[in-house]
């Protein structure tokens, strides 16, 4: 077949012909993911594929259809994006589903050739982000995935499979143009984000953290245990709008950046978002049944919850299916567990300055109703940033970390006439 750019005119041809997923008499009815601003809550913050929602107009089921280009949708980039992405993604999918089926989307179809894979719908659940920015609370999910990274990390990683395949995996998710970029934009201050030019007061706040040498010094040496460590298959954008939540489900999509990296770069990433929703309920009022201070007391509870159940599921794995080699061997479990921690600690921080800093659309600050109150805000999350990565080495436990959060945000509202 040669290759084909999807649009909403063609997907639902490419489905019937390609597919037995819908009868060959069903009306099939196309959304693109995206096309409609009004949605944004429903259809996220993502910007660079192309997706279709695909229903049959008489039985209301549905498929996702998700299709790489060299390009992102909605801006221009430097860097390139590279369509094989999608193709590695749905492997990646198929993977994580032998491991935890519960909380990935079922895949129908890989079409190498065209960059495009079909799946599951998961359009009964809503975007997670979004979900806490209404004020809902949903007290399952934190531990739902803690769960879901623990088990990904551990039966991904050489505790569990033979060196060979490990290496093997290694190999099949290099990935090199997507980790690069995560790389680049992460942990150095010169990275250019997509929306640079819509905020200059926030990119100068940020440059004032990024002129401190140490602070420098200590971004570099998380960027080398983010290069150098190949340890287990990470999503690499695991963020709150890449999990799809209801009260009691959750799935995770949006894996095209992954590669083998550090058991802790995903759990960093996704305490930075939900540091976010922390600092954010200082300044919202209130949305739907729960106060600000209840939305706050929520997100504590995420990062809280989300560590604890990550520790308890690891121990389990490792107790049930670590190999041989490693067995009698449990203070090396409490090692690896206590470099996870502290790395985790700096690879949040690492995520604040970095997505708020660089340029980077963040509908958690950016509907804050107050520009001012945005700005402050920033500052937050920036001397928030700053302290973790100075002092993750510093925090022994999951309540002091949460404390560290709460005192330097006190601290930094008090600081700025709060």
């Amino acid at each position: 077949m040669d290759y084909q750019n999807i649009t909403k005119d063609t997907a639902a041809a490419y489905i019937q012909n390609e597919t037995n997923l819908f009868p060959k008499d069903a009306v099939l009815d196309v959304y693109e993911i995206g096309s409609d601003a009004s949605k944004a809550d429903d259809d996220g913050d993502g910007f660079v594929n192309f997706l279709f929602r695909v229903t049959d107009t008489r039985t209301g089921g549905s498929v996702i259809l998700k299709q790489a280009r060299p390009y992102a949708r909605t801006f221009e980039s430097a860097t390139p994006y590279v369509p094989e992405r999608n193709t590695l993604e749905a492997r990646l999918m198929l993977i994580k589903s032998a491991i935890t089926p519960e909380y990935i989307p079922e895949i129908y179809l890989i079409d190498a050739p065209n960059h495009l894979y079909i799946c599951e719908d998961c359009g009964d659940l809503k975007i997670w982000r979004f979900e806490m920015m209404a004020g809902k609370i949903y007290p399952k999910i934190p531990a739902m995935v803690g769960e879901l990274v623990a088990k990904d990390n551990f039966y991904t990683s050489e505790l569990y499979l033979e060196p060979e395949t490990h290496q093997e995996l290694e190999a099949a998710f290099a990935n090199p143009v997507m980790r690069n970029l995560f790389e680049n934009i992460l942990f150095l201050p010169k990275a250019i984000g997509p929306d640079d030019a819509a905020y200059p007061k926030r990119q100068a706040l940020a440059q004032q953290v990024w002129a401190d040498h140490t602070f420098r010094t200590e971004m570099l040496k998380l960027r080398h245990i983010y290069m150098a460590k190949s340890e287990c298959l990470i999503h690499s954008d695991l963020h709150t709008s890449n999990l799809m939540v209801d009260a009691d489900h959750m799935k995770t999509i949006d894996m095209e950046y992954a590669f083998m990296g550090a058991c802790s770069a995903d759990s960093g990433y996704l305490i930075g978002n939900l540091i976010y929703q922390y600092v954010r309920w200082f300044y919202c009022p209130q949305a739907g049944d729960h106060t600000p201070t209840e939305m706050r007391a929520y997100a504590l509870y995420n990062i809280r919850m989300f560590l604890e159940s990550y520790f308890a599921v690891f121990k389990a794995c490792w107790q049930e299916d670590v190999r041989d080699i490693y067995r009698g061997f449990d203070d090396y479990c409490d090692y690896l567990l206590d470099r996870y921690f502290h790395e985790t600690i700096g690879f949040a921080g690492a995520q604040l300055i970095s997505r708020v800093g660089r340029g980077t659309r963040t509908p958690d600050i950016d509907t804050i109703p107050e520009e001012s109150d945005q700005i402050e805000a920033c500052q937050i999350l920036f001397v928030l940033a700053k302290a973790l990565v100075m002092h993750r080495e510093d925090i022994a436990t999951i309540g002091d970390f949460v404390d560290t959060i709460v005192r330097v945000t006190e601290d930094t509202r008090a600081a700025l006439g709060k």
